[in-house]
C-alpha cells in the first residue's frame, strides 16, 4: 500500500515534469535509472580521491579508490559523511526546457570489511541514506536508502592484480522525508577492477600488498555487467565500463578524473514496449585535505573526521530509445567530506 501511495505521488511529479506532453513508463523509468546511476558515480568519485588522511567507505565504484584492491588485515568499520552543495543545469532531466536549480545532497554511509579466513577474498558490507533537495524543482526531491554486500578476490601480495568481484546492492526510494516508498530495486553486479600505480618519478610502483603510500599517479579500469530487478516495473540489464585516474599533487591537494560509459536495456513492460539507453558521464574532482596541524594534532583531526573540501564538475549525456528520453545535464558542486575509522 505504501508503494502504491508513493507511486501516485511520483506520478504527479512526473506529470509536472512532462508539461503538456505525455509521460510514459519508459520515459519515467529511463530518468529514474539514469538519475541514480549518475549520482552514485558522483558520490563515489568524491570518496575515491587519493586521500590518505580521510577514511573512505570500504567499497567504491572506481578501481583507483585507495586500498580497494588490497587485502584488509583485520575487520574494519568506517563511518562517512558527504555534504555536497551545488548547481544542476537540468534538475528535472528533460530536453529541452530543463529547470536549472541549486541542490543539496547530504549522504551518510557505514561500511565494514574483513578478510574471508585465509582465502584471497575480501567481504564488504555497506549501508547508506541520502537526501536530494532541489531549490527550484521540489517536485523531483527524493530520499534514498540502501546498501551492498560485496565479495572480491584480492591478491594479498599484489594490489595491482586483476580483482574480480560480485556485489548485491538493494535500494529503496522514498518521497520526502522518507515517508512513502516509491520503488524498490535489487542490483546484481559481476565485474572486475584493475589498476596500475606510478611513483613521483612516473615509474611503475613495484608489486606489493599495499602500494597506496608510494603511489602518486594511478590509472584504473572498472567493468561490470548488471541485472537490476525493480518494483514497480521494469527490470533491466546494463554494462558499465569506467576508466579512472588519480594524481597526488601535494600531501594536501589531489585531483582525479573518471568517465562512466553505460548501456542499459529495459525489459518489456505490461504494454509490450521495451527501450534502451546509452550514457556517458565524465567527472572531474579536485580536493584539498585539511592538515591535521589546523586542529592541533592528529588525534583532534580524527575526532572531526579529517575533513576534506572538494570541487567537482560533471556532464551527463543520455541517448534513449524512449520518446523524449534523451537529455544532457551539467552539475557543479562543492562538498565537505568526513570519515572515521573504528
Amino acid at each position: 500500500m505504501r508503494i502504491a501511495l508513493g507511486l501516485k505521488t511520483r506520478a504527479g511529479a512526473l506529470a509536472l515534469l512532462c508539461g503538456a506532453g505525455s509521460c510514459g513508463g519508459a520515459w519515467a523509468q529511463a530518468r529514474l535509472d539514469s538519475l541514480s546511476d549518475a549520482q552514485d558515480a558522483m558520490n563515489d568519485a568524491l570518496y575515491a580521491t587519493p586521500n590518505r588522511q580521510t577514511p573512505a567507505p570500504l567499497t567504491n565504484l572506481y578501481a583507483t579508490a585507495p586500498d580497494l584492491e588490497a587485502q584488509i588485515p583485520a575487520p574494519q568499520f568506517r563511518a562517512n559523511a558527504l555534504l555536497p552543495l551545488g548547481w544542476n543545469s537540468n534538475a528535472n532531466e528533460i530536453s529541452p526546457g530543463g529547470i536549472p536549480s541549486g541542490q543539496w545532497r547530504p549522504v551518510g554511509t557505514l561500511s565494514w570489511a574483513a578478510p574471508v579466513g585465509d582465502l584471497p577474498l575480501r567481504a564488504t558490507v555497506t549501508g547508506f541514506a541520502e537526501t536530494d533537495r532541489y531549490f527550484r524543482a521540489s517536485q523531483v526531491n527524493l530520499d534514498k536508502s540502501g546498501g551492498s554486500a560485496r565479495l572480491q578476490y584480492v591478491d594479498p601480495g599484489n594490489d595491482q592484480a586483476f580483482s574480480p568481484y560480485f556485489a548485491f546492492a538493494p535500494r529503496w526510494d522514498f518521497s520526502p522525508t522518507f515517508s512513502n516508498q516509491l520503488s524498490a530495486r535489487q542490483d546484481f553486479n559481476l565485474g572486475f577492477n584493475k589498476r596500475v600505480n606510478f611513483d613521483g618519478d612516473f615509474r611503475q610502483v613495484g608489486i606489493a600488498g599495499n602500494t597506496s603510500a608510494a603511489t602518486v599517479l594511478s590509472f584504473g579500469l572498472t567493468a561490470f555487467v548488471q541485472q537490476r530487478l525493480r518494483e514497480p516495473q521494469t527490470s533491466s540489464q546494463a554494462a558499465f565500463i569506467i576508466p579512472s585516474m588519480s594524481y597526488v599533487i601535494t600531501p594536501d591537494w589531489n585531483a582525479s578524473l573518471a568517465v562512466e560509459f553505460l548501456g542499459r536495456w529495459f525489459d518489456r513492460n505490461s504494454l509490450g514496449a521495451s527501450s534502451h539507453a546509452y550514457e556517458i558521464q565524465p567527472i572531474g574532482t579536485v580536493e584539498y585535505v585539511v592538515p591535521a596541524s589546523v586542529f592541533g594534532g592528529e588525534r583532534t583531526a580524527e575526532l572531526f573526521g579529517h575533513p576534506a573540501f572538494d570541487l567537482q564538475g560533471s556532464y551527463l549525456k543520455v541517448w534513449s530509445s524512449a520518446p523524449g528520453g534523451g537529455y544532457g545535464q551539467f552539475q557543479a558542486i562543492a562538498a565537505v567530506k568526513l570519515g572515521w575509522r573504528f
